[in-house]
């Protein structure tokens, strides 16, 4: 979900609790996570940014490689040789809950009504050369922007969706979009909700538009 203090709301130095899920800012004395440690027992944190685990109260990281399933869905990583063979395997994954899944094939969570997003999010995901560019992370992370700029935020929610969907190692055979549903704020009013191609043509002229692209005819990568 997306990466926000479930008690200030606040994006900064974010933990999840592995024990319930909940996300709470800080660990330090009288932060939302310490407090939460001390009241429910609760001790594993993950800091969302730093992919580090930290044992609350006492305050110290856990190194433990066993932990590293729980990193990778967080956020996962592919390889370019990963990639170039994404279309010619179709092997089955397994879940963490015991259900199968093929990688790329995966449902998405409806919120709030937003199934004909989803549609053109899913088959967005099987384009490619759009998925091939998204699923490795460095193609545009230091694409700069304006200063104040949002809409990169939708290129970068918009990969993690896409390495979500294609990750071979997923907990559950379904994700959630939720992060990106937030980074989706810029979109005008006038879209017309429900309508999954007007929704598809604004998507994509605004990845263009943040990832360096005009209203010229100009590629974007």
């Amino acid at each position: 979900f997306e990466k926000l203090c479930s008690i200030s709301l606040s994006h900064i130095n974010v933990y999840a609790c592995l024990v319930c899920g909940k996300y709470f800012q800080g660990r330090g004395l009288k932060s939302h996570a310490y407090i939460h440690s001390v009241q429910l027992s609760h001790h594993v944190f993950l800091n969302l940014h730093t992919l580090k685990f930290y044992c609350l109260p006492d305050n110290y990281e856990i190194i433990d490689s066993s932990l590293e399933d729980i990193t990778y869905v967080l956020k996962p990583t592919f390889t370019a040789q990963h990639i170039a063979h994404l279309d010619k395997q179709a092997k089955l994954s397994r879940a963490y809950d015991g259900t199968t899944y093929l990688p790329g094939i995966v449902g998405l969570n409806n919120i709030k009504a937003n199934d004909y997003a989803n549609a053109v999010l899913q088959a967005l995901s099987n384009v490619p050369p759009l998925r091939n560019f998204f699923l490795e992370e460095q193609n545009y992370v230091h694409i700069q922007r304006p200063p104040g700029d949002i809409m990169f935020l939708l290129v970068q929610r918009f990969g993690e969706l896409m390495r979500k969907l294609w990750n071979p190692r997923n907990f559950k055979a379904h994700v959630s979009e939720q992060g990106l549903g937030s980074a989706l704020a810029p979109a005008p009013p006038c879209l017309v909700p429900g309508d999954g191609v007007e929704f598809l043509s604004w998507f994509l002229n605004a990845l263009h538009a943040a990832l360096g692209g005009s209203r010229r005819k100009r590629k974007s990568e």
